[in-house]
């Protein structure tokens, strides 16, 4: 009984340390998704300005005028040209929106955003390309702290119902025994 209890306390305590260590690394993983976020956006608003300056020359700045042209011109190739220039608009757009709704925020908003509108792309180009760090702000420390003690008390839950569920299984099949 006391290796078991032992062993339950340094599970426990190690499961801790680990969420605590995930849990400081959150607003790092924030600010760094916001820059990959804002690197694409510069990236799309770049390549959308180019059409843009067409739009200018030739259409007295009226994107909507040349997507017109594109769509309507007799080349099969320039037509499919304003499906690309459609999309890079709609991509800026929502990039535009996704650094509005992140700039200027407090981290648990941020983390909130995140949490509902994440882009997995761009998370996924984070991880990839992520630079651990330790942060020791008050800011990392909560996020670390509440999210250890929250996964700490869901998990006294789960193996408390589990062993709770074990012993009156027990205790049934040696009550049917007899």
């Amino acid at each position: 009984m006391f290796i078991t209890q032992s062993l339950k306390n340094l599970l426990d305590k190690l499961i801790f340390a680990c969420v605590l260590l995930m849990g400081i690394q959150l607003p790092n993983f924030a600010i760094q998704y916001q820059q990959s976020l804002d690197a694409h956006y510069q990236e799309s608003h770049n390549q959308l300005q180019q059409y843009q300056d067409i739009a200018d020359r030739f259409y007295l700045g009226d994107m909507d005028q040349l997507l017109a042209a594109h769509q309507n011109n007799a080349v099969t190739a320039i037509r499919a040209e304003a499906k690309i220039i459609t999309g890079l608009i709609e991509r800026s757009d929502y990039l535009q929106q996704q650094l509005n709704a992140l700039q200027n925020k407090q981290l648990i908003e941020r983390l909130w955003h995140l949490l509902n509108h994440l882009n997995f792309d761009i998370a996924d180009e984070v991880l990839k390309n992520y630079s651990l760090s330790l942060p020791l702000n008050s800011e990392a420390i909560i996020i670390g702290l509440a999210l250890a003690f929250a996964c700490s008390v869901a998990l006294q839950i789960m193996l408390a119902t589990l062993l709770s569920l074990f012993r009156k299984k027990s205790h049934n099949s040696l009550f049917h025994r007899s």
